[in-house]
């Protein structure tokens, strides 16, 4: 039997290499930067995938006789995993950390591509343990709307961090009458920045609070208002939020809840289909509405009830005093 040449033994070989480096590279896509300040849950943990083929090939290595076998790569070495770092906040600085309701946000010292911080991680409860990398961050701690920033630096056997929010909480009620409480279906409240601000009821820190609700806040002063009905009756009050306390408040509304009806003659049936406007003395619509028994809460002062029906207006004059609920007939004449 004749022996095979070398070189033509080889041909294969080689035509076996130059189709194994003709195919394309495998590449690890790189994970999406997290969004600046997401609404959601954490970001998840970033995959580690192993390569699916070295990053280079030695040709010699498929040049091996049969058994001989290819050298395994080596597995990349094990990443240490991250220390942890304690954050912990408190209301007051000799106050006792708190320890449920707050929301933790941890971001990357630098902007991302998008020009906004990266986050890194999220927790939510009062004390928190997070793995952090040694490196400087920007911690973000938000306790109701009571909310601060700053940066903390980590190293390499983790270490803690503690946040004083100076901060405290607002309770407001409302009564009208004498010491009538009234209920979250009749009233709510808006606060604003202190009384020094610009364009005061702008902006609004917090809308429709009910009664008894605490809303945590920075320490300050907050400028409130209170909304008795969809008319004209509201209060108004600069109130004093001291850290680390709860401030209880009390609006008292000078007004009254109207229920306006047209009759045929005093105490009879009202008439349907009655087009309804409320004036102030100065002329200005304070109330429309339509139907046979429309109700308003208004502010105490003097009024005009104008009525329209079949083609025909009808007014009355009255006068509203705090507290003091009830109809107002107007006459159909």
């Amino acid at each position: 039997m004749r022996p095979v040449p070398l070189r033509r033994a080889l041909l294969p070989m080689a035509a076996l290499l130059a189709a194994f480096l003709a195919m394309p590279a495998f590449a690890q896509q790189p994970p999406s930067p997290p969004a600046d300040i997401p609404d959601g849950a954490a970001p998840d943990e970033p995959m580690s995938l192993a390569p699916l083929l070295p990053d280079s090939v030695d040709p010699a290595t498929l040049l091996k006789p049969p058994g001989a076998g290819a050298a395994a790569p080596k597995a990349a070495p094990k990443e240490a995993a991250a220390p942890a770092f304690t954050l912990q906040a408190k209301l007051t600085d000799k106050g006792d950390p708190l320890k449920a309701g707050v929301v933790w946000r941890v971001f990357a010292d630098k902007p991302g591509k998008d020009g906004k911080l990266p986050l890194i991680r999220q927790a939510k409860g009062g004390v928190v343990q997070v793995p952090l990398k040694p490196g400087s961050y920007i911690v973000h701690v938000s306790y109701g709307r009571a909310g601060l920033s700053k940066e903390v630096k980590v190293g390499g056997t983790g270490g803690e961090e503690t946040i004083v929010l100076n901060a405290g909480a607002l309770k407001l009620t409302a009564l009208v009458g004498k010491d009538r409480e009234l209920t979250a279906a009749q009233v709510k409240f808006d606060i604003y920045p202190g009384s020094e601000a610009t364009d005061q009821e702008t902006n609004a820190i917090a809308s429709d609070i009910a009664p008894e609700q605490a809303v945590r806040l920075v320490a300050g002063t907050y400028h409130v208002v209170s909304r008795y009905g969809d008319a004209n009756a509201s209060v108004r009050a600069d109130i004093r939020v001291e850290a680390g306390k709860l401030t209880e408040a009390r609006l008292f509304q000078k007004a009254a809840r109207i229920t306006l009806k047209l009759v045929s003659e005093s105490g009879g049936e009202a008439l349907a289909n009655t087009s309804w406007s409320v004036i102030t003395p100065g002329g200005d619509s304070v109330f429309d509405s339509v139907g046979a028994f429309p109700a308003v809460v208004l502010q105490i002062g003097d009024y005009t009830a104008v009525a329209k029906h079949d083609n025909q207006i009808h007014e009355k004059n009255f006068t509203v005093e705090s507290g003091s609920d009830r109809e107002v007939e107007v006459m159909a004449k």
